[in-house]
């Protein structure tokens, strides 16, 4: 069976960016496949996700939706990259508390902000996401590290994660980078990073 993924995705700026970055980290054959505005809604892309979102991955013969699912689920059929921090080890906690921060708590509400700047989605948004965003993001900037990776002392999906949430911080004004650069500056260095284009929006 070819390890070939296919991504469907808008561009780099999107969801899909994080499951780029994921297949030149393990270095997959990537068959990149830009969809448009609209299309995401229509057949034949909402046969492969019916939810009309992106991204939507094709692989091993698995159908996935859901870039967090879907860099899991890859990640975790090659042990020995690490990516995953597994079940037993000691900084396991810690790996799925960050993964829920950036993941659930932080993303969807930075990427309505983002849209809604760019009124893509009506201006209650700026409003609805304005107040969980200013609680939130100083907290976690100040504990981020300084330098080095978020767990166990690798790179893991945690830093895949914080990556694009801070990616979109960060283009939307709302974090500077001078605050968060001794950690993110690494992470936009690394060849796999460079080669998925996924930090080209504040580059």
């Amino acid at each position: 069976m070819s390890d070939e993924l296919i991504l469907y995705g808008f561009g780099v700026n999107d969801r899909s960016g994080k499951v780029r970055w994921l297949a030149h980290e393990l270095g997959l054959p990537l068959d990149d496949r830009r969809i448009g505005l609209g299309e995401h809604r229509q057949a034949p892309y909402s046969d492969l996700n019916p939810y009309g979102m992106v991204p939507a991955v094709q692989w091993r013969g698995h159908t996935l939706i859901e870039s967090t699912a879907i860099c899991t689920f890859v990640a975790e059929q090659f042990p020995a990259s690490g990516l995953v921090v597994a079940p037993g080890e000691p900084a396991r906690a810690a790996y799925l508390q960050w993964c829920a921060l950036f993941a659930e708590t932080l993303e969807s509400r930075l990427v309505e902000n983002l849209l809604a700047g760019y009124e893509m989605l009506p201006p209650a948004f700026l409003e609805t996401t304005k107040g969980s965003l200013e609680r939130r993001l100083p907290v976690m900037v100040q504990r981020l590290p300084t330098s080095g990776f978020l767990v166990a002392d690798r790179f893991t999906l945690a830093d895949l994660e914080a990556a694009y949430s801070l990616r979109l911080a960060v283009r939307a004004g709302h974090v500077e980078m001078e605050a968060v650069q001794g950690y993110l500056r690494p992470l936009m260095e690394r060849p796999a990073a460079k080669a998925a284009a996924f930090f080209s929006s504040i580059e």
